[in-house]
Parts: structure tokens; sequence; C-alpha cells
């Protein structure tokens, strides 16, 4: 059997598993191949089954007292008082169950199917009624993105919180360029075999059979159930959660289909539920306390498994439009800072373009004059990382100003907005660049530019020259060829408020956000060889390198489901 690895930066943010006063029942449960996993089993205190049964599986242990699973201590209650027996388990490896630790390997469609195995063991106990749903966030939406993938019977329907559809596109690589920061971190922090699961990650560069194996979108025609996704515009999943909730809208069965929810915050990985995120302070509004969303997510469970009413009627997708940050708790003077609802994601929009032109600018009209910027990428003295979505190094907004006046770092601006500009979904940066090396990156920053001229993050990526296509394999690079290198900077929701101006990023590097590329066509991690790289970047004329905003047709309604503004 080929082994996978999913490697995920999971935190224990918003991780909802049902526990409830009395000690557990544990079990050895018996997987195909004879290993044993460890899972603890919570019986309601009042009733007689057969009662549904709320499953989660984690790799950060199914001791409710770990730290590993946050839960308001009145939903406790809530689901002990509903009749739901849960079911938590620690997946292969881990904390006492057997098998080897080779992170979410045996948890999808596989040759093992840990998870299918458990759900079917449930669905064949006396006390379960056959009515399942699964919950968790990070490692415990990822057991359940794998799951989704067997088509299993009984599953009702799913939270899923902070997980990522594709292990691949967004997690070990963005735009074919390996995340060292997350992957190397997480490994270490997490305490996994870490030269073990590295080099099997390094044998698969390209997206494969390795990788599909853990793409729920290669299976998404077996989702056949509700799910309620969350997500976080600061998270390291965040564009692959929406990818998610888009795959299921488009390719899922009806019932996955017509019942998808999406729940967008302002958050990074591991500060939900705060309001400080980066650099700055957003208004108490942002906060989504454990009073008001765990209700809601017991709402969708109690509904799932006992058929009570979703009322208020939840939106389809509820999500937090940021805007001008004072510091202050609880200011909101300038537009955004609010909550909105859209019947779809992304809300209907203007793919509107702004070109770069040869005097630093950002416009919205094509520049006629053609003209180029030149810079040297040095592999050795890479542009250090400042924010973003991360995981161990300085996650969420940060003012970048600290690297912008790098010498390898061009800049394109905007005139002072005469007034608000709201972009929502996702930004695109499309550029004309040559390269001296055999092979490089390129890497885009949208930015908010204040009046008093900090420069906050919204969003940026990577891409990698020689996977301009499919990521599947590489293209060759030529020498100073000019190419055209599409790179997705990714899902957000933002106005940016009059007086201030919208800023473009360009260059080479984002360490160690990702591994720094050495310019020899060789893998990065492999090449002890590093060349300087002399870029260039084409503006103007039939070269027009330009971003690409999505601009909303409208302002969509500010949300006051169950009072969340």
């Amino acid at each position: 059997m080929k082994r996978a690895i999913s490697l995920i930066i999971i935190y224990p943010l918003l991780l909802p598993f049902l526990v409830y006063s009395q000690e557990p029942v544990l079990h050895e449960l018996e997987m195909e191949d004879g290993i044993k996993l460890l899972t603890d089993i919570y019986f309601p205190t009042d009733g007689n089954g057969p009662w549904p049964v709320v499953m989660g599986r984690t790799p950060y242990g199914r001791d409710t007292d770990s730290g590993s699973i946050m839960l308001p201590p009145d939903a406790r209650e809530n689901m002990a008082s509903s009749g739901i027996v849960v079911v938590i388990q620690d997946v292969r490896g881990r904390n006492g169950s057997e098998g080897e630790q080779i992170p979410f390997a045996a948890d999808g469609w596989g040759e093992l199917k840990d998870g299918l195995t458990t759900l079917n063991w449930i669905r064949g106990q006396e006390w379960c009624n056959g009515k399942i749903a699964t919950i968790g966030a990070s490692a415990g939406g990822v057991t359940q993105i794998q799951l989704a993938g067997t088509g299993p019977e009984g599953i009702v329907g799913q939270i899923i919180d902070l997980a990522p559809m594709s292990n691949y596109h967004s997690f070990a690589f963005n735009g074919g360029v390996f995340r060292r920061e997350i992957v190397e971190g997480w490994l270490m922090t997490s305490q996994w075999p870490v030269e073990e699961n590295l080099a099997l990650i390094r044998e698969h560069p390209f997206y494969d059979d390795y990788w599909r194996l853990l793409n729920l979108k290669e299976q998404i025609g077996k989702v056949n159930w509700p799910v309620m996704i969350g997500a976080c515009w600061y998270d390291l999943f965040v564009d692959s959660s929406i990818d998610l909730y888009e795959e299921i809208r488009a390719h899922a069965q009806p019932a996955a289909r017509d019942n998808v929810v999406l729940l967008i915050g302002p958050y990074t990985h591991t500060t939900f539920n705060e309001t400080e995120h980066g650099e700055l302070r957003f208004p108490n509004n942002a906060v989504i306390p454990y009073d008001s969303l765990w209700p809601k997510e017991v709402t969708f469970i109690e509904h799932w498994l006992l058929g009570k009413s979703l009322q208020p009627t939840p939106p389809r997708v509820l999500y937090y439009v940021m805007g001008e940050i004072t510091n202050l708790p609880n200011v909101r003077q300038s537009p955004g800072n609010e909550w909105r609802i859209a019947e779809d994601w992304p809300p209907p929009a203007q793919k509107t373009k702004w070109y770069l032109t040869n005097q630093n600018t950002l416009q919205t009209a094509l520049p006629q004059q053609e003209g180029t910027y030149q810079y040297s990428y040095d592999p050795n003295d890479p542009v250090p990382t400042r924010g973003g979505q991360n995981f161990m190094v300085t996650p969420g907004p940060y003012d970048q100003r600290l690297i912008e006046h790098r010498n390898d770092v061009i800049l394109f601006t905007t005139d002072s907005l005469s007034e608000p500009l709201e972009v929502t979904g996702k930004v695109t940066a499309i550029l004309y660049v040559s390269t001296s090396a055999k092979d490089t990156d390129f890497t885009a920053k949208l930015t908010d530019v204040y009046p008093d001229g900090k420069s906050i993050l919204i969003a940026d990526n990577i891409r990698k020259l020689s996977m301009r296509g499919e990521f599947t394999y590489p293209q060759e690079v030529v020498p100073n060829q000019i190419y055209r290198l599409e790179i997705e900077i990714g899902n957000t929701s933002i106005i940016f408020n009059t007086g201030h101006r919208m800023r473009l990023a360009i260059s080479s590097s984002n360490n160690p956000r990702f591994e720094p590329n050495p310019n020899t066509g060789n893998p990065d991690w492999t090449s002890d060889e590093k060349v300087v790289a002399q870029q260039t970047v084409f503006v103007g004329g039939n070269q027009a390198s330009h971003l690409l905003l999505p601009i909303p047709f409208s302002e969509s309604a500010v949300s006051e489901w169950g009072e969340l503004k």
C-alpha cells in the first residue's frame, strides 16, 4: 500500500466534540488490518436507546481534559438532555491507538478506511438508531473530509471548521511551492515522526495519485448530506475551505448541494473568539462568542439528528466584511466591519482589472505605454514573512512597511480613493514575467494602505514559474522568455475606505512561509547550489500585468441571523 500524508496545521480551535458528565466507555475498535483504535463512548444519562450519534476523530487526544477539545460547559448539558451518544476516537498511531503515525493516511478512501470502519461499527450497535453526525475543526475537520470521500451510509450532517479540502494545493504546497513553515512546524509541535513524513511529501512535489487520495474534490459526488463549513480570512486553509463549499454547490448530491452553509470570520487559525489578530484589533462585533455560535451549531446537530426545526432560518453564506480598523473596541465609523449574508459564494461581482503601470501605480485604464521592472532575487537573502496565513510565524494582518523598502520588492499603488471600494471574492494577479533562471517563483500581496502610511496585509500567495499550468507536471522555463503567470492571491472581503489606497507588492520569496526557490531548476529542498535570478515584470501594452478584483454589483444584506451583528 502506498502511504499518504496530509500536512495540516491543527490546533484545538473551536473543536466542539460533545461530552457528558459520566465516565466514557472505552472500546478498542479493530480496523480492517487488525489495528486497534482507542474510542470513548459517552451515553446519555437519561432515557433508553437507540439514540442518534455524534462522532469525532482526532490526532490530539480523546481525553477531554487534555486541552485538545474546546467546548463551552453548557453545550455538554444541551447534548445530554437532547439524548445523543458521542463517540470520540484517537486516530491511528496517536495517543494509545495502534498503527503508524502517518497523518490521515488511513482516514479516507484508500486501502485502509478507518473512518468508514468506525462509522459502520457504530451503525451496527443496538444503541445507535442509524443517524450519525460528525463534527470537529482542523484535524477533526480533515478526518471528516476524508470520511466523506468514502460515500458512507448513515451520515445526516457534518460540521467542518477550519479544514482543507485538498492537501496538496493549499497546504503542503501553494502554487507549486512547498509550505515549509506550516509543514515542518506542525510535524514538530504535534510530535509526528518528522523526517519520515517530510520524506513522504518530498517524494511527491506534483499533484499525482498520491495526493488524489487526499483531495475530496476527487470524490465530491459522493457527498449526500448537509454540511456546515467554518472558515477565517487569515486561516491557513481559508481558500480550500471555500473551495470545499464551491465544489459541494457545483458537484455534490442534492442533499448536500442544497443544504451547505458557509461561515467566514476575520480570524487566524489560532485566534478564533478574539478581537486582536496580527497587529489589528477588530471591533467587538467581529467575535462570535460561544454563547452565540455554539447554540447555532447545536441547532444544526439537533435538526439533523432529532428533526428539530432550524429557526431562525440560517443564511447559506454568512461572512465578515473587513474595513478600516481604529484599534478601538467599539468604533465602527468607517464602512465595513460587519457581518453580511449572501445567497451563494462568491456574491455576484464584476471582475475589474487594475493595471500595473510604469509609474508604480494601479489604474483601471489599460496603459498604452509599455514598461518593465527588474529586480534581483537572491535565495540567500529571501524576503522575510510578516503576517498572513501562517502557523507559527506572525499570522494575521501585519504592516508590511518593514519589508516593502527592499530592492527585491516592487510596489504598485492606487491613488487615494475618493469613495469606499469593496472587494469581495477571489483576488488574482495576472503577471507577465521573465527570469534569467532555469526556474523561480513570484509572489503577490494585496495590502490596504492607510492615510498614515501603514500597509496592512489583506491576502498573499505565490506561484512557481515551472508550475504555471497544471500542477501535475512542471513546464520548461526558458531563461529570458516572457510568460503569463496567474497567482491566486485568494478570497477576501474588505472595504477600502475613502482616503486609503490599494497596493500590490510583487517579489519572489516569502520565507519561511514558503521554501525559497534556489533558481536552479532542482527541487527547492534538494539543491545546495543557489543562484541569483534577474527577474523582470512587464507592464502596459501587450504584456499588461494586472490585478483582477471582484467588485460586488450590490451590497449584501447585513446579517441579523440570531442577532449576530
